[in-house]
């Protein structure tokens, strides 16, 4: 019989994992919670003890750690104390685990209503070895309703000798009455700074030798846990044969290292495309979660931010603060937050997209093209001087210039509508041009009536401002103040614009004709069309433009209604009247005469070929067959308001 060979100790085979031997035995041990040991040290120190406390947190992160140091804190031998001795038989029992009076009850597999009643019945019987007796409920959160209501009455009123710890991960389960019977604390998830200063601690206690870089793969991969972090230790420790480099650790966890996301984004910093699909495409060899690699650009791009925007406020989460204190002057606001944006709105459609690294691709590749300042190529061109519908015409080749002409009218009004073909104007008749429409509101802006005897100095100086505004606005609009022959004058009217598009029927254009069928003979002067060219500016011109005319022999009668006739004085008068004399001669009178105009005035026959002219023009775009086929095809619909005839686009 062959027997077993053993050179060595015993010792040496029985190893204690990081977590297990690194467990905290003080309070002065516990890193990261520092709320709840105040809370804790200050009652103990005041005798000011609770009969139940709740810890809630994260796993790993010290709830059933602090239960115990509680439980050591209250039956040490030397007292009730927030510094137990740790060398009495009570604290050596309680630190292996074997103190009678300390009860760890796992509620995860002890959930039934039996097993509180058990608990409940033994609660009454004094302690055996220690001042008190702790039950410590783990995950107290698995017990059901049943048990609950067993435990209600206990939980509130126990025995002096008695103290109730529970924790759990989960404290939104608990019932309203369970928490109002306890002290809750809640635990933090550690910080990275907290889990990589921890570990440096242990693994140099521990003889380990490692890289910092290691560290905070670590830090950040126990994700708030302390447990989790002393525990990927130790498989760290035996991936790398009892070594930590960055690389090695960044191998066992899946990950890519940090210095790979700074290269991505010092090629994404230097405008460097090769470089940035060569990292990726050595990035995509280690299979990583292109999830990850994002979430860490978004991570970095916030960092950077902080610091351009509060500057000295980055830290050192992930021992990097030295890079993104550099990376926040190389790299500008704009392109900080154009990246964040853009990891962002990549991360999201990594979900549907075809292929993972299609998508982290160009995610990368958008903040490289849409960095701002970068030159970026700009699409052919496909037509000249045309807007929004620039696709519609790509796809229906059918429409001519005109059509193109009368859609941008309609979709965009800010730009000026091109002058129609000599072919495609209408016939002129011989109307006035309007004049420009900035006069109207001088006669609107007055509604209310003046004074029956006003100032005359302060009429005075009215009628000169408004002249010299008037003068200016006609030598803008190169309108001539002269007369002038009737024929060649009014050679074009504002009708003749009016179809700058071809309309689809030709009824729809004969409409503004009606203000023409109002006037006799077009060579014979008339007082609603022909106003303009008497060269009547600034209030005399808005008061006569709202007036009719009627003429017997060398007199001719203004009637005017009494809104405006209170406006009216001499010195209008003789302005009209010098009008009056320089077209029909010197011997014409003026007699002014309050009444009822009955739209027999310039203004009125100047809204109404307004009028005319706007529906023609938006007839003449719903009836386009281009717009139509449009409007049929993508649903689109015409913005009426947005129509302007030719010379109201021109004047507006």
């Amino acid at each position: 019989m062959v027997k077993p060979i053993f050179n060595g100790s015993w010792q040496n085979m029985s190893y204690q994992v990081l977590a297990r031997k690194w467990r905290p035995r003080t309070f002065e041990d516990m890193v990261g919670q520092e709320h709840v040991l105040q809370a804790l040290i200050h009652a103990l120190d005041n005798q000011r003890l609770h009969h139940a406390y709740l810890f809630t947190g994260t796993r790993g992160v010290g709830k059933t750690t602090i239960g115990r140091l509680l439980a050591r804190c209250l039956n040490c031998e030397t007292g009730v104390t927030a510094t137990p001795c740790g060398t009495c038989s009570s604290c050596q029992e309680i630190q292996e685990g074997r103190f009678v009076d300390l009860i760890e009850i796992d509620a995860a597999s002890r959930t039934g209503v039996d097993d509180m009643r058990e608990l409940t019945d033994n609660v009454q019987y004094s302690p055996t070895r220690g001042r008190f007796k702790v039950y410590l409920i783990d995950e107290v959160h698995m017990l059901t309703n049943q048990s609950f209501n067993a435990f209600l009455k206990t939980l509130e009123e126990p025995p002096e000798h008695v103290k109730f710890l529970l924790a759990t991960t989960d404290p939104q389960k608990l019932p309203v009455t369970v928490l109002s019977r306890c002290l809750q604390f809640n635990l933090k998830r550690m910080t990275p700074e907290h889990i990589a200063g921890h570990l440096r601690h242990v693994l140099t206690q521990e003889g380990i030798p490692f890289e910092e870089p290691a560290l905070w793969l670590l830090a950040r991969a126990a994700d708030g846990s302390m447990r989790d972090a002393l525990s990927l230790t130790d498989q760290a420790i035996a991936f790398g044969n009892q070594t930590l480099s960055g690389s090695d650790v960044s191998n066992m966890l899946g990950t890519i290292d940090q210095s790979d996301i700074e290269n991505l984004v010092n090629a994404l910093v230097e405008d460097d495309g090769p470089a940035l699909l060569s990292e990726i495409n050595r990035i995509s060899d280690f299979a990583p979660d292109y999830s990850v690699i994002l979430a860490d650009l978004l991570s970095l791009f916030h960092r950077v931010t902080m610091e351009q925007v509060v500057p000295g406020s980055v830290d050192n989460a992930l021992g990097d603060a030295a890079q993104v204190e550099s990376l926040a002057r190389r790299l500008s606001a704009e392109d900080a937050q154009l990246f964040y944006q853009a990891a962002l709105m990549g991360r999201k459609d990594l979900a549907v997209t075809p292929d993972a690294r299609m998508g982290f691709e160009m995610t990368l590749l958008r903040m490289l093209a849409f960095r701002p300042g970068t030159d970026r190529r700009e699409p052919p061109v496909v037509a000249s001087g045309t807007s929004s519908s620039g696709q519609e015409s790509r796809e229906d080749p059918e429409p001519g210039p005109a059509a193109s002409e009368k859609i941008a009218a309609a979709v965009e009004p800010e730009q000026v509508p091109q002058q129609p073909d000599p072919e495609h104007r209408a016939e002129p008749t011989p109307q006035p041009e309007p004049q420009p429409e900035a006069q109207e509101p001088v006669l609107g802006s007055q509604p209310a009536p003046a004074p029956e005897e006003p100032d005359a100095a302060w009429l005075a100086s009215l009628d000169e401002a408004a002249e010299s505004a008037a003068a200016e606005a006609a030598s803008t609009e190169d309108y001539e103040p002269e007369p002038v022959a009737p024929e060649p004058e009014y050679v074009e009217a504002p009708q003749a614009e009016v179809p700058q598009v071809e309309p689809a029927e030709p009824t729809e254009s004969t409409e503004p004709a009606e203000p023409v069928e109002e006037l006799v003979d077009a060579g014979e002067f008339s007082w609603e069309r022909d106003f303009r060219s008497l060269g009547i500016v600034g209030m005399p011109g808005n008061l006569a433009s709202n007036a009719a005319m009627t003429r017997n022999g060398d007199e001719i009668v203004l009637t005017i209604d009494e809104g405006h006739a209170r406006l009216l004085n001499a010195r209008h008068e003789e302005k009209i009247i010098e009008a009056l004399r320089n077209r029909f001669g010197a011997t014409i009178t003026l007699r002014v005469e309050q009444g009822d105009a009955e739209g027999k005035t310039p203004a009125a026959w100047e809204e109404r070929q307004r009028q005319a002219r706007q529906k023609a023009a938006v007839d003449s775009i719903r009836n386009d067959p281009a717009v139509q086929s449009i409007v049929e095809r993508f649903e689109a619909r015409v913005v009426e308001n947005s129509i302007r005839p030719p010379n109201q686009a021109k004047s507006g």
